[in-house]
Parts: structure tokens; C-alpha cells; sequence
């Protein structure tokens, strides 16, 4: 009881204080009267109580009385819980480090982008300012996170302010105890909370200034990066509209004209230093982007080696070693190929990246591709490959100088020319070579040609900067392209790893389902890889914004078909969705090696009927992402089921009953991948287990479709749920007066030492009847595996054969007695006239 008084007390006080005395304070502000109340600087304790003295004798604004204890206990702990909440959360502080220390490197990358464009001559270089451009782009996506940063910040110490000065408006906490020893209690308490107060108080205060203050540092850089972006876009606006006015003199008026260039060596150095600065600085922002690009390496790394680990592990060494030589790069090549994966995807992602880290990543990628290539392109052909090489290595230092100079010109002017020479060698080599190439080659190499052909006129007619964009264009764009395929093939090759590491398969089934892998990865790669290409190409010839932009605004116009209305973006995003959620959920069995004979059937798969449930709940997240990706809300999803289930109602029954059936199968597993079974005239192996239908593997060598819904609506027996155990039974017969027990000790002597037939349960043999010219048996026997039935049968059948034979023992046929009743005349008279050599 006493400490909740205290607990009121301290509430009463500073709702006292701050409710009341502050209008007084503004008061005696006003007009110039010294204060006789306490204001929340003070600290001295021996003022405070002389101010709650004064106050208490105030009749008008205080009010003694017990009667409302209840209420203000309840007041005075939430108001201490709150206030000790707002102490500990400004205690804590805000961490505002990171901006803090950050702010020094981006006015270091702001000093530096303000040079290069002072430095920008009167022929700028499109790369220049396009890298530029990038890091504005950096700067201002991590001044903007800054900003929201702070503000969320800010918005809290707000709140806190307004929460603690809230208090002053409880009417309620207005009374004081009229007991004596109570009021003495209220002084105490009251005077800790109001210096508690004033400690919260000043914190918050501190934190806001604080807070301010580096709002404001943040919001100036802000201004400055979002100024020069818009610059840069003037620029870049400028570039694109002059790109073919003549931008240097002709070379063969080089002391005519009046335009005169730089010196190459001292622009080369300048340029090689200001993009090495911009390389380390973009580092220093961007460096978690590149801990993912490796630690993405290393995942891809480790999934190859640990398949072809387990592919070494599950078969002989021999034919492991054929399976691992159909992934000629991956196995052959692990690291070269691992580098062209991780830099293939950097080119094609990397949209927002400076130039000189693109040419690096370049770099690297043509760097594993020739390692690659030495040991599977023709010699002539992997000269080709070199020449190619050296010029992107050409190409990219020039698309670092930031000026042109003449010898830059005579440089764009060879490589033009030994472009288009590598060119029509290229196409003849192409359609003379019996090497296996991709075919789209024929295209590519004609592009490849036009494109170097054009920037070779470009240069002959002063149109530096554009001729060296063309020239450059040309050059990486069918690397890339080379790069893309290659990059497929890695891909389809790591699938096929995946696929013949979980399952036991010979070598020849093995490559069968690599090629059907194959046709159902081909198709969406390829695409993938188009699309990539066309990327590099548009950034390469600085398209891409401008095509971003105008397909991004035709993408999410709005249309309207009646009172609906929908953006083609939303249909385009709905389809693909459903669609790489179909294929998916398609090579999901291969993936895990679910699909196709298996070497030894006897081992079912590895994870049997659950990948049924993955590709359900594939196809069933597909759509449900569809429908959230694209927009379309979902209020017309209940009308699209809605009108599926009239349709259900009219005919789809039969379709929905098999969906209904694969899930139940997906449950309760009456039958997994691998399992022999039969089902009313059919029979065989279970190959997959699908959505609406699965596949049964006829012993016949035909592929039997059987839907869902027979598997639960007919009888099913399944030989191998349980084990792979079977029962075999023949009967024979002996002929009558053979010794019974001799009999039974020969049929039984042909299961002694095999050891496919289980000596548990024991062979059975049983006289079953006396027949019309035997004593017949039936013979029961158990084998391990029911794939040996057939050998097994023919072999103990064969051995009781032979050693019955061999004991004497007659097996007898059926014997029949011919009686004839009656014959016609004509034919015995014919039977009795003498033949004419006199035989009868």
C-alpha cells in the first residue's frame, strides 16, 4: 500500500508541475515577474519542495482529497512503466554510426564526380559519363535509405516528446492526499520523479538536436547527388542527340583542322586513375553486393562436387566415369566453369555497375572460356576465338579514356578492320567445319560483321564516339553470346549431375534421361539467355534506359474492358509465373531421379510420394504468386473458382476426381515411384507419379498412362509395398506306383544352396489329388527378389526334370483308349480289296 501511495505521489507532482504550473510560467514570462513555481530546469531538491509547498496551499488548482486512491494507482503505474520504458529506449540511444562514418566516403565520392565533370572536355566520353551516372545513382539510393532512416528515427523521439508532455492534461491526477503522513510521502516521491522527468526530458532534447542535425547534413548531400543527376541525364540526353555529328577531325586532315586533340598517353593515365578510384570507392559502397556474387560461387561449387561425389559413391568406377563424361565442362573444367557461371550472371544483372568493373567481369569470363575452349574448339577456330579476345581487350581500354585523342582513331580504325576481317573468316569457318555449332552462329557472325562495318565508317567520317560504342558493341556482344551458350550448357550439365546422383541408373538409361532433361530445359534457358543477350546488347549501345522506361510506361498503362481494367505488365508477369511454375514442378522428379529405369530396381526412390506434394504445392504457390505478382486481386480469383466449380458441375468431374486422387495418393501412399504392381489387366512398374495421371512401365517395353482415379476406385495390389518378397507355385505329376517319398526328397533337393530362395518361409510340397493318370503335386516356394521369379522357376523346374529322369520316375502324359462303335460299309469294303502289288 505504501509503495503505490509513493507511486501516486510522484504522478500527482509531475502532473502538477507540468499541468499546472507551466501556463503560470508562460505567464510570468509575458510579463517579466519573477517565477515563484518550479520550471523543468531545475534540479535542487530543496527548491522543488518548496514549490510543491506553495502549491498545495493553491485551493483553486489542487484539491485534497482520499477518495480517488483507486484511480490514481492504476494512473501512477502506467505513467512510472511508461517513463521507465521512454528512459531505457533513449538509454539505448539510436545507432546512427553507419551513417555517420559513411558520410566522409560519399562527400569523397561526390569531390570525385564533381572533378570528372569538370574535367569533361569538349568530346566527353559516354562511358565517363554514364559511370557518372551509376554512382550517382548509389549515392542517392543510399542517401534516400539515410533519410528514411533518420526520419523513423526522428518520428520517435517526436512521439516520446509529445507522450511525456501528454501527462500535463490529466485533469484527474490533481488531487493530493489531505492525511499528514501521506502528503509526506507525496513530497519525497514527487521531487525524484520531477528530477526522472527532467532527466527524460533533456535526453530526448539532446537526441532530437542530434538527430537534426544529421538530418540536415544528409538532406544537403541529397540535394547536391540529385542536382548532378540530373545533369549527367542532360548529358547523357545531349550525348544521344549528337552521337552522329562529327566529334573529332578527319585522319586525313590532321594539321587542317581545327578541332585539336589530346595527347593519348596523358589521357590514358588520367583515365586509368579516375577509374580506378571510382572501382575502389563503388567497392566500398557496393561490397555486400559482391560477398553474395561469392558466396553464390561457393554454393554452386559445392552442389557440383558433392554430385559428383555421390556419383563416384553409387557406381562402379568405370561407369561412374562414363555418366561424369557427358558434363564436359563442369566435370573436365569445375573452376573455369564455376567463374564463367558467376561472371556470365554479373554481365547480364550487373545493369547499375562502373565500366571498369563490367570489364573486369569480361575479363574473367573470357579468361575460363578460353581455358574451356583449348581442348574442344578446332585449332583454326580457337585462333579465331584468341583474335576475338585480344580485341574486347582492345575495346575496353578505350571505353576508358575520357577524351579523344587522333591515335584513339587510327586504334578504332584498325580494330574496325580487324573486326570485319575475324568476321568473314569467322562465317567461312563456320559453314566449312563439321564442329558441332549453336544455330543461331550464322546470325550472330552477320551482326557481328554489320555492326563492325558500321563503326568503320563512323570513324572514316569523324564520329568518334559513336563509332567506338559500335566497335565495342560488336566485339562484346558476341562474346556474350558465346558466353550465354556456354553458360546453358553448364547449367544443363549441373541438372544432369543432380539427376544421376540420386538415382542408380546404368549408364546408357542415364544419358536417355539427361536427353529428355534436355528437351525440357532447353527451351526455358535459351530464352533466359536470349533475353540476358538482349540486355548487354541495349546497355552496350546505351539503349537500355531509354527501353527500360518506354516499355516500363507501356507495360503498366492502364486499360479497361469494360469495368475492369488491367495493364499488360500484369498479364505478361501472370503468365510467365504459371509457366516457370509448370516447368518446374515438371523437373522436379527429374531433379531428384524420379524419372526412368533404374539399374536396380529392387531400391525405390529416395524420396518417393513427397515430391508429388512439392510439385502440388509448386503449382499451387505458382498461381497464388501469379495472382499477387501481377495484381490481379484476389476477389477475382473467388470469382475464377467460382465459375470452375459451375464448370466442375457440367463436366469436369472425371478431371477434378484425378486432382483429388493424386493428393490422396500423395497421403496415403499406397504406391511409390519404383513399386511393381497390377491393376485389373495391367501391370508393371510405377515411373511417375503425377498431378492428374501416372505412368506404369510395362514389362513389354510400353508406357501405360492410367489416371489418378483408378488407383482408388479399383482394386490395387502392390508387390512391393512392404518388401520384394514372392511366392511361387508349379504343379507336376508322377505316374502312379512311383515311391511318394523318393519324390518329395528330389523336389525338395532342387532348393538346397540357392540362395535367391528364402529358407523362411520353406519350401512347401504337397500331394493335392490322385488324377486320371498321375498323382499330382503342387510345390511352394518363397524367393527375395520378384524379379528372379521367372530364372528361378525355369531353374528348379529344370533340376526336378533331369532327377526324376534320372531316378526312373515317370512323369506320364494323358492316355486315352480308342473305341470305334461303328464304321461305314464302303470304307471296310475298300480296306479289304487287295492293293495291286497283292498286299492287302
Amino acid at each position: 500500500m505504501i509503495t503505490r501511495i509513493r507511486f501516486l505521489l510522484q504522478t500527482i507532482l509531475l502532473l502538477t508541475i507540468i499541468g499546472s504550473m507551466l501556463p503560470v510560467t508562460a505567464q510570468n514570462r509575458k510579463s517579466g515577474k519573477k517565477q515563484d513555481t518550479i520550471q523543468m530546469v531545475a534540479v535542487d531538491s530543496a527548491a522543488i519542495r518548496k514549490s510543491i509547498a506553495a502549491l498545495a496551499k493553491d485551493t483553486v488548482r489542487m484539491k485534497k482529497s482520499d477518495t480517488s486512491v483507486a484511480i490514481l494507482i492504476n494512473r501512477i503505474e502506467s505513467y512510472t512503466l511508461m517513463m521507465n520504458e521512454l528512459m531505457s529506449i533513449l538509454r539505448r540511444g539510436f545507432d546512427t554510426s553507419s551513417i555517420s562514418t559513411g558520410l566522409p566516403l560519399a562527400d569523397t565520392s561526390l569531390a570525385l564526380i564533381k572533378y570528372n565533370i569538370a574535367s569533361l572536355g569538349r568530346t566527353p566520353n559516354i562511358n565517363d559519363i554514364y559511370t557518372n551516372k551509376v554512382m550517382l545513382e548509389q549515392l542517392q539510393r543510399r542517401l534516400s535509405s539515410w533519410q528514411n532512416t533518420l526520419v523513423s528515427y526522428y518520428g520517435k523521439l517526436v512521439n516520446i516528446n509529445d507522450t511525456i508532455h501528454s501527462l500535463r492534461n490529466d485533469t484527474a491526477m490533481r488531487n493530493i492526499p489531505a492525511e499528514d503522513e501521506l502528503y509526506g510521502f507525496y513530497v519525497g516521491q514527487v521531487t525524484n520523479l520531477i528530477l526522472k522527468f527532467h532527466a527524460v526530458d533533456s535526453a530526448n532534447k539532446h537526441h532530437l538536436i542530434k538527430m537534426g542535425l544529421l538530418q540536415n547534413k544528409v538532406a544537403n548531400r541529397y540535394i547536391d547527388v540529385s542536382n548532378l543527376y540530373e545533369d549527367m541525364d542532360y548529358r547523357l540526353q545531349q550525348h544521344s542527340a549528337n552521337m552522329f555529328k562529327r566529334d573529332s577531325r578527319y585522319l586525313w586532315r590532321p594539321h587542317r583542322d581545327s578541332i585539336n586533340p589530346l595527347e593519348f598517353f596523358p589521357v590514358l593515365k588520367n583515365s586509368l586513375h579516375k577509374s580506378t578510384k571510382v572501382l575502389v570507392i563503388f567497392f566500398s559502397i557496393q561490397w555486400p553486393v559482391f560477398f553474395v556474387w561469392l558466396l553464390l560461387a561457393l554454393l554452386f561449387g559445392w552442389w557440383v562436387y558433392n554430385n559428383i561425389r555421390r556419383i563416384r559413391q553409387n557406381h562402379a568406377a568405370q561407369e561412374g566415369e562414363t555418366i561424369l563424361q557427358h558434363a564436359r565442362y563442369l566435370y573436365r573444367f569445375p573452376v573455369a566453369s564455376i567463374v564463367v557461371f558467376i561472371t556470365t550472371l554479373s554481365s547480364v544483372l550487373s545493369v547499375r555497375y562502373p565500366i571498369l568493373f563490367t570489364e573486369m567481369t569480361w575479363g574473367l569470363a573470357v579468361i575460363a572460356l578460353t581455358v574451356i575452349f583449348r581442348s574442344h574448339f578446332p585449332k583454326t577456330l580457337f585462333n579465331s576465338w584468341l583474335m576475338l579476345v585480344g580485341l574486347l581487350f582492345v575495346y575496353s581500354l578505350n571505353n576508358l579514356l575520357i577524351e579523344v585523342t587522333y591515335a584513339e582513331q587510327w586504334g578504332l580504325l584498325i580494330g574496325a578492320v580487324l573486326s570485319i576481317i575475324l568476321a568473314f573468316r569467322l562465317l567461312k569457318e563456320s559453314s566449312l567445319t563439321t564442329f558441332a555449332q549453336p544455330k543461331y552462329t550464322q546470325p550472330l557472325l552477320q551482326l557481328f560483321l554489320a555492326t563492325s562495318i558500321f563503326s568503320l565508317l563512323l570513324v572514316l567520317f569523324a564520329r568518334v564516339g559513336t563509332a567506338k560504342i559500335m566497335g565495342s558493341s560488336a566485339v562484346v556482344n558476341t562474346v556474350m553470346a558465346l558466353s550465354l551458350f556456354t553458360l546453358v550448357k553448364i547449367l544443363m550439365e549441373a541438372v544432369y549431375l543432380q539427376v544421376e546422383a540420386n538415382k542408380d541408373s546404368s549408364t546408357f538409361i542415364s544419358f536417355m534421361d539427361y536427353q529428355d532433361v534436355q528437351k525440357k530445359l532447353k527451351t526455358f534457358l535459351t530464352i533466359l539467355a536470349t533475353l540476358g543477350w538482349l540486355v548487354i546488347v541495349t546497355r552496350n549501345v546505351y539503349l537500355y534506359d531509354a527501353i527500360y522506361e518506354a516499355t516500363t510506361d507501356f507495360l503498366s498503362s492502364r486499360h479497361q474492358i469494360g469495368s475492369s481494367d488491367f495493364t499488360f505488365s500484369s498479364i505478361i508477369i501472370f503468365v510467365l509465373v504459371i509457366w516457370v511454375a509448370t516447368i518446374a514442378s515438371q523437373l522436379i522428379a527429374y531433379m531428384f531421379g524420379n524419372i526412368g529405369q533404374s539399374a536396380n530396381p529392387s531400391k525405390k526412390t529416395k524420396f518417393g510420394s513427397a515430391l508429388l506434394l512439392l510439385r502440388l504445392a509448386v503449382l499451387a504457390g505458382g498461381v497464388l504468386l501469379a495472382f499477387a505478382a501481377s495484381g490481379i486481386p484476389m476477389d477475382k480469383l473467388t470469382i475464377v473458382i467460382g465459375a470452375l466449380g459451375v464448370g466442375i458441375g457440367f463436366g469436369l468431374q472425371n478431371i477434378v476426381n484425378n486432382l483429388v486422387s493424386g493428393i490422396i495418393l500423395a497421403f496415403e501412399k499406397p504406391l511409390e515411384v519404383g513399386d511393381v504392381i497390377e491393376l485389373g489387366p495391367r501391370s508393371g512398374v510405377v515411373k511417375e507419379i503425377g498431378i492428374r495421371s501416372s505412368k506404369i512401365s510395362a514389362y513389354d517395353g510400353s508406357e501405360i498412362i492410367v489416371p489418378n482415379g483408378d488407383f482408388i476406385s479399383q482394386q490395387l495390389i502392390n508387390w512391393t509395398r512392404a518388401n520384394r518378397n514372392k511366392r511361387i507355385t508349379f504343379t507336376l505329376g508322377v505316374g502312379y506306383g512311383s515311391n511318394i517319398d523318393q519324390v518329395t526328397d528330389i523336389i525338395k533337393s532342387a532348393f538346397t544352396d540357392r540362395k535367391d530362395i528364402l529358407s523362411a518361409p520353406a519350401p512347401f510340397i504337397q500331394l493335392t489329388d490322385f488324377g486320371d493318370n498321375a498323382v499330382n503335386f503342387k510345390v511352394y516356394f518363397w524367393i527375395g527378389d520378384l524379379d528372379n521369379a521367372g530364372r528361378l522357376q525355369n531353374e528348379v523346374m529344370s533340376f526336378i526334370y533331369a532327377a526324376l529322369n534320372q531316378a526312373g520316375i515317370e512323369m506320364p502324359y494323358p492316355q486315352r483308349d480308342l473305341h470305334i462303335r461303328s464304321v461305314d460299309d464302303s470304307l471296310l469294303k475298300k480296306w479289304d480289296k487287295p492293293a495291286p502289288d497283292g498286299n492287302v
